[in-house]
């Protein structure tokens, strides 16, 4: 049987009961007939005219405590408890009669979820009027019934119909306790018996209905009672809170508007009739609007545990986690499912990047053997983070005990099995839970899996698994889509994606794909194109704007207008840190350091809990070079994810960037000691090791990749690469082999191609080649690759033609038409400068492509239009000598002689470290 776990918080009309207080005071004149009034308005229940009543009296008179207290009381009424404790407070202290104050004051505490507080103030009070001691006592009962301490409760109802007989609280509570001790039957007579007593009342109606939901009855007979309680009493907030409830589970959101409506007429400003709007627009995924108005409900209640705990909901969905984990650690202490709220908490912690603290909240439901499955899953998803894929399984084992429906432990169980190797084992496991399971999550991780495995046949199979599951939805189109995308079938992979975006107008996955497909054809505005259609079918997808933003700086956009458009999608979504993060992004890559700084610093005033923000301050403070405020900045990243490597990568990198060598190495290590398998940080310890010529210690750390993860090939590759930066190349064919066998990806192909080369296996490469063509002719990297090799050896005709098959395969290829432009200007070949032109309009700030054009102008005898290109191409790359020699040849042809004299001496003043010293002097001596 269902048991009901806590009590309803107490309504005020149903607490009091109360009759009309006569007081006696000294009035001014009016006063008292505006008083009745007031009261005469309240038994009709005319809430809000009342209030206007007992504020005129007290604008007459301050000083009347009955209509002060008359005042908080019709507030109460009105849904505005802020408001109602302010007044009953000031009632209070001006000395009110305590039995007619503090049933109220009682009722306010409980609809702030303060129970912690009204029992310890309340519960030894003893008031004089029976009637009011019985409230006073109902209330209690209530209070302790929300604590889950039901004998205290049941002694204080037991106490409230001693002191009243006819308290219908006391009588409903004594109900909800027979039903939370499994006495259905009992429970359902005591409600019988309270309706018989009060058949013009609302609450046994409700109270039946309540216990319809707990007992696991038709919810249709349940509507039913609550529907009968409003027949009796339109203002009932307990039964349209019921109502609401019921058709939140149902998933009926337009109906639950609906009710919550008709719930604001009979009484605005309710404060459970905002926590429910809340609900509804968290429900909605409308986060904006579910935040503002949690902020709000946290204002009026600040300790409620339910307000708490879902304000750490939408933090939670907002990626706001550690405001998140801060919320649900306030709630936990008085909240009636503390076991719930840990779990979010652990969630939150370590969704924040602190796996530690994670575990230390779910640690005391671990410490039996009779927790949930959704604690032992969240569990394992800690020691997963920690690194201990030992003791994670442990806990997906015990979750899939506890619940064998329980697919997602079970998926990542045989994911697990997987990755130690066993990967029949595994597949075979993930094929049964999407058998049997309704939900995605199996089938998805199955056809990830192949499609790693290159397995494109068995991919497409659980695709259309997929389909049957979910027809009509955009995943399994998308997947199609790129399913052939990796067979090299571009015209049915565009098609796939095409599919998919018009399934869902809003699918951001496939209209990246398209774009970038178009980027790879040339086509700027289609691309851009791709990303107004998410805009318009979602306008509050921020990703798809920002995405939109990049895709019109690619396409020619200025940068000012780029930086407009990122600051109206700041002022646009103010609560997200996207658009920040994009706008300090954008001015790095433009250059502007310090107008980053100031963004950043901007975004961390805004944003002061957020680690992306302090992480784009760090590197906007390395731009400047500020290093030691960049060190502080990622200190205060790593504060707020505590045990996350991320901060730790990023201080790896300020040590690279200022030449400390030794302790980037330290930093990485630091951060292996954390998660011992982090790939990046692998990838960066071998080779800062290789570089400082630690190279035995690399390949044993290469050698562990192979260990760590047995059918992946990135460990054989590393090793790959460290024999051959050592002229290993048997060694590193070997490895770059089984890399290859393993996933037959096309930098490897790259890479063991050039080891053929380098080892003189000639044959051996051209075999690969003529391979790899045959399955892949049009791929465009491989051609690019033979392309560069061509021009190394100064085949240039063979270069031209392996640059015109990747611009055919991918006419957006910037730095292709470049070298093509340059080949056929080389040759005298008619094109070169159409093809330039199309590079420098793909890459208008790409520094090579920028001298190349400038070089064609040149040579046409076109200085004028040669030279602003090539001071442009110095702008961008100042680092880069040969650019600064180009443009002083260009400025001598043009008589510019004081000029290219300045740029060759900075050109003489780098010494050895620029090859063409001869070339300068000879230049310099000219002049």
């Amino acid at each position: 049987m269902t048991k009901n776990n806590n009590l309803r918080p107490v309504r005020l009309a149903a607490v009091l009961l109360a009759a009309t207080v006569l007081l006696t005071g000294c009035f001014d004149e009016g006063v008292p007939q505006v008083v009745a009034s007031g009261k005469a308005r309240m038994e009709k229940k005319e809430y809000k005219a009342a209030v206007i009543d007992f504020k005129n009296a007290l604008q007459k008179d301050a000083g009347n405590v009955e209509a002060r207290f008359l005042l908080g009381k019709a507030l109460l009424e009105t849904g505005d408890v802020a408001g109602a404790w302010v007044e009953l407070s000031k009632a209070r202290d001006g000395g009110f009669n305590n039995d007619e104050l503090v049933p109220v004051m009682a009722a306010v505490l409980i609809l702030r979820g303060e129970n912690d507080k009204f029992i310890s103030e309340y519960a030894d009070v003893q008031l004089t009027a029976p009637k009011r001691q019985a409230e006073l006592k109902a209330a209690l009962a209530v209070a302790y019934g929300a604590k889950g301490k039901y004998v205290q409760a049941r002694a204080a109802a037991d106490a409230a119909l001693q002191a009243d007989p006819g308290n219908i609280i006391a009588e409903l509570t004594i109900a909800q306790l027979l039903l939370i001790s499994g006495d259905k039957t009992a429970a359902l007579a005591q409600v019988e018996r309270a309706m018989k007593a009060h058949p013009e009342s609302s609450r046994p109606w409700v109270a039946k209905a309540d216990l319809l939901q707990a007992s696991g009855s038709d919810p249709a007979d349940a509507m039913v009672a609550y529907r009968e309680a409003l027949k009796r009493e339109k203002g009932d907030m307990q039964a349209h809170l019921g109502i609401v409830q019921l058709l939140l589970r149902q998933r009926d959101f337009d109906g639950m508007q609906k009710q919550l409506e008709d719930m604001e007429k009979a009484q605005p400003n309710n404060l459970q009739g905002r926590y429910f709007k809340t609900v509804l627009a968290f429900e909605r995924r409308d986060l904006k609007t579910a935040f503002e108005m949690s902020q709000q409900l946290l204002k009026i209640a600040p300790q409620n545990p339910r307000f708490l705990q879902l304000a750490g909901m939408i933090e939670y969905e907002r990626g706001g986690y550690l405001q998140a984990a801060a919320h649900l650690g306030k709630a936990l202490a008085n909240s009636p499912t503390p076991n719930t709220v840990r779990v979010l908490m652990a969630r939150a912690q370590l969704r924040a990047g602190d796996p530690r603290k994670a575990l230390s909240s779910v640690q005391p439901l671990l410490d039996g053997d009779n927790a949930p499955a959704d604690v032992y899953s969240v569990a394992a998803e800690i020691y997963l983070q920690m690194g201990n894929s030992e003791q994670a399984k442990r806990m997906y084992t015990k979750a899939v005990r506890v619940n064998p429906g329980d697919m997602r432990g079970r998926t990542a169980l045989a994911l697990a099995e997987i990755g130690e190797g066993r990967g029949d084992k595994g597949m075979a496991e993930l094929k049964s839970i999407a058998s049997a399971d309704p939900g995605m999550e199996a089938d998805l991780v199955m056809a990830m899996t192949h499609l790693r495995g290159n397995r494109l046949d068995e991919a497409l199979a659980v695709v259309d698994g997929i389909e049957k599951k979910q027809p009509g939805k955009p995943i399994a189109a998308f997947l199609r889509g790129r399913i052939e995308q990796l067979r090299g079938h571009r015209d049915k992979a565009r098609a796939g994606y095409e599919e998919s975006a018009r399934r869902s107008g809003a699918y951001l996955p496939a209209a990246t794909a398209l774009a970038a497909m178009d980027y790879e054809e040339g086509k700027l505005a289609a691309a851009a194109g791709r990303y107004e259609k998410v805009v318009a079918a979602d306008p509050q997808s921020v990703e798809g704007l920002m995405a939109l933003i990049s895709a019109k700086a690619r396409n020619g956009a200025k940068a000012d207008e780029t930086r407009s458009q990122l600051e109206a999608a700041i002022k646009r979504f103010p609560t997200v840190e996207g658009p920040r993060l994009g706008l300090i992004s954008h001015l790095l890559e433009t250059g502007d350091a310090k107008g980053a700084l100031q963004a950043a610093n901007e975004g961390v005033s805004r944003f002061p809990d957020n680690p992306f923000l302090f992480e784009a301050l760090g590197v906007a403070e390395s731009a400047t070079g500020n290093f030691n405020q960049a060190s502080q900045a990622f200190v205060r990243m790593a504060a707020l994810q505590p045990n996350a490597v991320q901060p730790l990568m990023r201080m790896e990198e300020l040590q690279e960037a200022r030449k400390d060598i030794p302790a980037a190495i330290v930093q990485l290590r630091k951060v292996l000691a954390i998660k011992p398998n982090h790939l990046p940080a692998q990838v960066r310890l071998i080779t800062l090791l290789s570089r400082t010529g630690k190279t035995a210690e690399a390949l044993a750390l290469a050698k562990s990749v192979q260990t760590q993860s047995p059918d992946e090939p990135q460990g054989w590759t590393f090793e790959g690469d460290l024999q051959a930066s050592q002229g290993k190349w048997p060694a590193a064919i070997a490895a770059l082999r089984t890399s290859y066998v393993k996933r037959p990806a096309e930098d490897t192909a790259i890479k063991l191609h050039r080891a053929l080369l380098s080892a003189g296996q000639t044959a051996d490469a051209n075999k690969l080649e003529a391979e790899w063509l045959a399955k892949q002719g049009d791929s465009a990297l491989f051609n690019f690759y033979l392309g560069d090799q061509a021009m190394a050896r100064k085949d240039f005709e063979q270069a031209e033609l392996r640059y015109r098959k990747v611009v055919a395969a991918q006419p957006g290829n910037a730095v292709a038409l470049n070298n093509l432009g340059w080949l056929l200007h080389r040759a005298g070949k008619p094109g070169a400068v159409d093809m330039v032109e199309r590079a420098l309009a793909l890459a208008p700030n790409t520094p090579a492509v920028i001298d190349t054009a400038a070089e064609i102008q040149a040579a046409a005898g076109h200085l004028d239009k040669a030279l602003p290109l090539q001071k442009r191409a110095v702008e961008l790359s100042p680092e880069q000598p040969m650019h600064r020699l180009h443009l002083a040849q260009y400025l001598i042809k043009n008589g510019q002689k004081t000029e290219a004299r300045g740029e060759l001496q900075r050109l003489a003043a780098l010494g050895s470290n620029f090859a063409q010293q001869q070339e300068v002097q000879k230049l310099l001596s000219s002049l």
